[in-house]
């Protein structure tokens, strides 16, 4: 789908700067290939006067319209909504749906994610329990024979088939083929983001005498005030690299460099953390856990429904 040159203007004129109000990216969006019936729901104050816009397209059903970067297989994102989506959720007429944003609006639900400040390591271990503690001291002896150099999206390519080698054990062959769907968006996505210039894309290729054996990469970006640092994958060698994906975890959050920024690994979603994303949940101890705003539209829906009657 391509905007018309009105929905065009509303997204420049309300481009606060930020990385996910880039038009490029709101563009980049509605070309998702797992969906139906992309389009703006836009709001307009009194005046008539565009205050806010959502990117939404059909997944679950003919009925119900998601903003598209919730939907499943979407590629990983900061969970941060587009400039005045929180109007559109709140002038809804019909029972659309929707989840994940960082607000703080009273009028949204408050859950747990798996987001934390960044804050230095020997203070994270002391928050874990001792056989945690343990194990992650394991790992992160393990990481420390790696060396760590800078990477780009060509190693990420590089290492796909490394990630279809790991989800080959955990899924069917119709699941892995979604996979790979996902992994392919994932890679156009961090492209587009790349482009937009509003953001680093931080690669780290961790390599064993000389040959990488892992990559990860994360994105900063700047956020009402706040530098975010978004943890997109962690794709590796299996028989060269395993664990890396939570010793890169903890590298990432007690990294000297990203201390007091927020750092996200998943987000909760309408009903709770996806059971195969519990393990990020894990991995943050509870009092360092931030919360995410979560709006259900349909029981907003209902509840503006009874206070009619």
């Amino acid at each position: 789908m391509e905007v018309s040159s009105k929905e065009l203007q509303i997204l420049k004129d309300l481009d606060d700067g930020s990385l996910y109000a880039s038009p490029m990216l709101v563009m980049q969006l509605l070309r998702y290939p797992g969906m139906r019936n992309p389009r703006l729901f836009l709001s307009f104050d009194y005046h008539g006067k565009a205050d806010g816009y959502l990117p939404v397209g059909q997944c679950y059903g003919d009925d119900t319209y998601t903003y598209i970067a919730a939907m499943p297989h979407s590629p990983a994102i900061s969970p941060t909504y587009t400039p005045g989506a929180l109007q559109v959720l709140k002038r809804l007429r019909l029972p659309y749906f929707d989840t994940d944003l960082v607000s703080d609006d009273p009028l949204v639900q408050q859950e747990p994610t798996a987001s934390a400040y960044g804050l230095p390591l020997e203070q994270y271990l002391q928050l874990l329990s001792p056989s945690r503690r343990l194990d992650i001291r394991r790992k992160l002896k393990k990481l420390a024979k790696f060396s760590i150099v800078p990477g780009t999206l060509i190693n990420i390519v590089e290492a796909l088939p490394w990630f279809m080698q790991v989800w080959a054990e955990r899924f069917s062959a119709v699941e892995l083929k979604d996979q790979e769907a996902y992994a392919h968006v994932t890679l156009s996505w961090l492209a587009a983001v790349q482009h937009s210039g509003r953001a680093i894309l931080k690669i780290d290729r961790y390599q064993w005498q000389g040959k990488m054996v892992g990559i990860n990469c994360c994105v900063l970006h700047h956020y009402r005030g706040r530098l975010h640092c978004d943890d997109y994958l962690t794709w590796y060698d299996p028989t060269l690299a395993s664990g890396l994906g939570i010793a890169s975890v903890v590298r990432n959050l007690t990294d000297p460099y990203l201390w007091g920024c927020r750092y996200n690994l998943g987000n909760p979603g309408v009903g709770g953390t996806h059971p195969r994303h519990l393990y990020k949940l894990n991995l943050l101890p509870i009092n360092l856990r931030l919360t995410q705003g979560v709006m259900d539209t349909r029981q907003h829906f209902r509840l503006k429904q009874v206070a009619a009657l």
